[in-house]
């Protein structure tokens, strides 16, 4: 790319956003860089999203099952850890 710092958009000349294209055009055609599909990202952004649901319904499930007397290592067994790494994951969220 060629020697245009990073600046705030609103920073920019008028003739920066145009060197900014014509070095992503160049760098392109180089094959610098590639482009990427942006389906494979909304992917990426749909995992993250069930990634974060998953976690607050385990964080619900192990504060249901601590509430009523399940033990660290029965709720690690379940999560495929030891107890004291179900405890050290949760014991904070059980106790707040």
């Amino acid at each position: 790319m060629g020697s245009t710092a990073k600046k705030h958009p609103r920073d920019l000349t008028e003739a920066e956003p145009k060197q900014i294209v014509a070095d992503a055009d160049a760098a392109l055609e180089r094959g610098d860089v590639r482009v990427v599909d942006a389906g494979v990202l909304r992917e990426v952004r749909a995992a993250a999203a069930l990634r974060r649901d998953a976690e607050q319904r385990v964080n619900a499930a192990v504060l249901s099952a601590r509430h009523t007397g399940a033990s660290w290592g029965s709720m690690g067994a379940q999560l495929g850890v030891r107890r004291q790494g179900a405890r050290q994951r949760f014991e904070r969220k059980v106790d707040s």
